[in-house]
């Protein structure tokens, strides 16, 4: 018996760099497995680059094909990804990321999709300059294609919105960063503040990749300021790699606390970390809406991080970790000093996250709203209601 078109489940290609296994990359495999597991849209993805993220959806059964930045131009990356969005039937394209968007879009005109989507996961990591030419390039195709071509622009945060809604006018609608809820393991409860003192030294952690914008630097700055000035037994850990990390080795040589930071590289396993530290610091120059943020105050992990960007949100504006305005070491180390130092604050802190992000920050409502613009797009909807 043939199969209508009104029957047909609409089918959603997914384009991500898959690189590394960061925010977005996190973020996108959410969605994607959230979509297969509900069973209305279909799913299928193309990937730039081999790692992470290609290994757990191809284990996941989801069709997904490999357009190879390292191996291909990007027209042959267009051969690529025009040859899986024929051979999928696929009706509307999701793009994730500058370059993915580029040539996605142009795949899309070139075998005749009817809609597109894009996801703006953060703000640039760093403004392009025409010293880098192909960046450039990139970034400015990204907002024309952006501004004509898109259906739909899904801001990850309110403060994004703020951002896109005026270089993208009625198509810009925010669908927050999610996590599943249910499949972490929620850490056991804190031991005794006596116990704690007689523990090892107060371990505060900062999860990202090695690159300016994390500011790395500011963190080492940070542990040296409660060891020196607060005269805090405290170690700092870092879990990422990238292009900044031999040098933000030498950086903590420099302020005297190799001894007291561990550089822990990228982990593949972060139960271990997550059980271990007693803080988690963020002191990044700005966040779309951090998805290691989330992981921590589901696992009642205390957090310090700048109040900027889509941080606010996921601490609920204070109420479910310390922002930080003065964006020092000496702001940082004052924040994480009042942890150490109340640490019945600390306890409302963490029941207060815990309890945020099962609430607004869970897979199954934020996977639907994605569904509902899907079908609205479409339906060529002129009003889109996921402004949420």
């Amino acid at each position: 018996m043939a199969t209508s078109d009104s029957d047909k489940k609409l089918v959603v290609t997914h384009i991500v760099s898959g690189d590394i296994w960061a925010g977005a990359e996190a973020q996108a495999f959410q969605l994607i497995s959230g979509l297969q597991a509900n069973g209305v849209i279909k799913p299928t993805v193309v990937v730039f680059n081999p790692g992470v993220l290609y290994d757990k959806l191809a284990a996941l059964g989801i069709n997904v094909s490999l357009a190879d930045e390292s191996a291909l131009s990007p027209l042959g990356q267009i051969k690529t990804i025009c040859k899986h969005l024929r051979q999928n039937s696929t009706d509307i394209l999701h793009t994730h990321g500058f370059k993915e968007n580029v040539l996605g879009t142009a795949s899309r005109y070139l075998t005749g999709v009817k809609r597109s989507v894009l996801t703006v996961h953060g703000s640039p990591e760093s403004q392009s300059t025409w010293r880098a030419p192909r960046k450039k390039l990139t970034h400015l195709l990204n907002s024309v294609m952006t501004g004509f071509c898109q259906d739909a622009v899904v801001a990850v945060s309110q403060h994004l919105k703020t951002v896109l809604e005026p270089r993208y006018p009625n198509k810009t609608v925010v669908i927050r960063n999610f996590i599943d809820t249910d499949e972490i393991l929620i850490a056991p409860p804190e031991q005794p503040d006596d116990l704690r003192q007689l523990d090892t030294p107060y371990r505060i952690t900062l999860v990202g990749r090695c690159v300016p914008v994390k500011r790395i630097d500011l963190f080492i700055d940070t542990i040296a300021s409660l060891r020196n000035d607060h005269k805090f037994e405290v170690e700092g850990s870092i879990c990422g790699n990238g292009p900044l990390l031999e040098t933000m080795k030498q950086y903590a040589k420099s302020k005297g606390v190799t001894n007291f930071i561990h550089f822990r590289g990228f982990v593949h396993d972060m139960e271990p970390e997550w059980a271990s530290m007693d803080a988690l610091a963020m002191p990044s120059d700005h966040e779309g809406l951090p998805m290691t943020l989330l992981e921590a105050l589901l696992r009642k992990v205390p957090v310090v991080a700048h109040n900027a960007g889509g941080i606010p949100e996921v601490l609920d504006h204070g109420n479910s970790g310390l922002l930080v305005d003065d964006h020092s070491a000496a702001g940082y180390a004052e924040k994480l000093a009042q942890l150490i130092k109340q640490p019945e604050i600390t306890r409302q802190l963490v029941a207060n996250g815990q309890n945020h992000v099962k609430k607004e920050f869970s897979k199954y409502e934020n996977v639907q709203k994605y569904e509902a613009l899907y079908r609205a797009i479409m339906q060529n909807t002129q009003r889109l209601t996921q402004n949420t």
